[in-house]
């Protein structure tokens, strides 16, 4: 079996540098084949991976090599502790970082130490394992996540039924109502927060050009107190992170139509000027459906159903190492997005592309879609 010996320096001074502490780490992976490793499906932060689940391993990592690719606008946090394997070889330990950690239902922040030369993109170990208590069944090939730890995932997000406004469908009220319930049968399905689709990321290709950096713009007093509620409200919900970045984007507050006054937060929609960054971004290839194509292909039906997607461009994560372009700068700090965020360059072609990759068993069949509208053809209602 094999083993990492973690040495611990301590704050010490003259001949008590002799005074170390070793605190061994057993790391079972290394002497395994590849066929026999588990690896587990994870969505860590924003990004998907698998990692090695190893419970001879006291403490979790993650490889230089995925810290630089996914998680560069995440600090990370210097450590004096070495990092030796049973074989005498010095592993250069980075530091350590906290990560978002999502396994199906269950989800918590762990912390896990950058190893520059580590093979495996990510390893859970048992300061993770244990704590989860996730058990993984190596005979059905599955996890067993405990119904306590469920609750205490469901507890901490728990939100409101999502309900379904059926007022405008053109409909008998018995089917109103058969409609509402198969509605309810699925609402696992419909969540109020967006969630997060693996098939693509939204990539920000600037080439060989610089970063491109604005001042702030000048608010006064109150739509800078404006400006902040939203900031935290975003910080707030997920939807952006404190980052160091060289990019800098300014931020525009637009007056919205909706009789609110203008010392209303809500009277103001939240936007970022991205035309700097829009300019050096090369705009993807992808073509959008044609309107008339699509009316050719609905086929003659006695039922059809629109759906529009909530918050769909919030659905698609920014791949993690363009998170950094999409900084915007403010009086009090600098942040980003890493999910898709409207304004962007290529955002429509994307979403685009993602849904038909989503839809593509049934588009054309008995679905068509356009970006976030989706029609669903149905022969009867039954």
């Amino acid at each position: 079996m094999g083993r990492l010996n973690v040495l611990k320096l301590n704050d010490v001074k003259g001949d008590q540098t002799q005074s170390i502490k070793e605190t061994p780490i057993k790391l079972s992976a290394i002497c395994l084949s590849p066929v026999e490793l588990p690896y587990v499906p994870i969505l860590l932060d924003e990004t998907f991976t698998k990692a090695l689940w190893d419970t001879g391993a006291e403490k979790s990592f993650i490889s230089g090599e995925t810290y630089q690719k996914y998680f560069l606008y995440k600090q990370v946090k210097k450590s004096s502790t070495q990092v030796i394997t049973a074989q005498g070889a010095k592993c250069r330990n980075m530091g350590v970082v906290e990560l978002n950690i999502r396994i199906r239902d269950f989800e918590k922040p762990s912390l896990f130490h950058v190893l520059a030369d580590l093979e495996y993109p990510c390893i859970l170990g048992i300061d993770f394992i244990g704590g989860s208590k996730i058990i993984l069944d190596f005979d059905r090939k599955s996890l067993a996540i405990p119904d306590s730890q469920i609750n205490k995932v469901v507890k901490t997000v728990e939100t409101e039924k999502v309900e379904i406004d059926l007022s405008k469908s053109k409909i008998e009220e018995k089917q109103n109502w058969e409609l509402q319930d198969l509605i309810n049968s699925f609402q696992g399905l419909i969540l109020d927060k967006p969630g997060l689709t693996p098939v693509l990321y939204h990539g920000i290709d600037t080439g060989d050009n610089p970063p491109v950096v604005s001042r702030p713009y000048r608010y006064d007093r109150l739509k800078q107190e404006i400006l902040d509620y939203h900031v935290d409200k975003m910080l707030k919900e997920g939807t952006i992170i404190p980052i160091q970045s060289p990019y800098a984007s300014p931020v525009v507050l637009c007056r919205k139509k909706n009789g609110l006054p203008p010392d209303n937060p809500d009277a103001y929609r939240f936007a970022v000027d991205y035309r700097k960054l829009n300019a050096i971004t090369k705009y993807p290839r992808y073509p959008l459906p044609l309107i008339d194509d699509l009316i050719m292909n609905i086929p003659h039906t006695g039922i059809m159903s629109a759906l529009d997607l909530r918050s769909g461009y919030f659905q698609i994560a920014v791949n993690p190492s363009d998170i950094v372009k999409t900084a915007f700068v403010t009086k009090n700090g600098t942040y980003a997005f890493h999910r898709m965020r409207f304004g962007l360059s290529g955002v429509a072609p994307n979403f685009q592309q993602a849904i038909d990759i989503i839809l593509k068993p049934v588009i054309g069949k008995f679905v068509n879609v356009y970006m976030d509208d989706v029609i669903i053809s149905s022969p009867s209602f039954t």
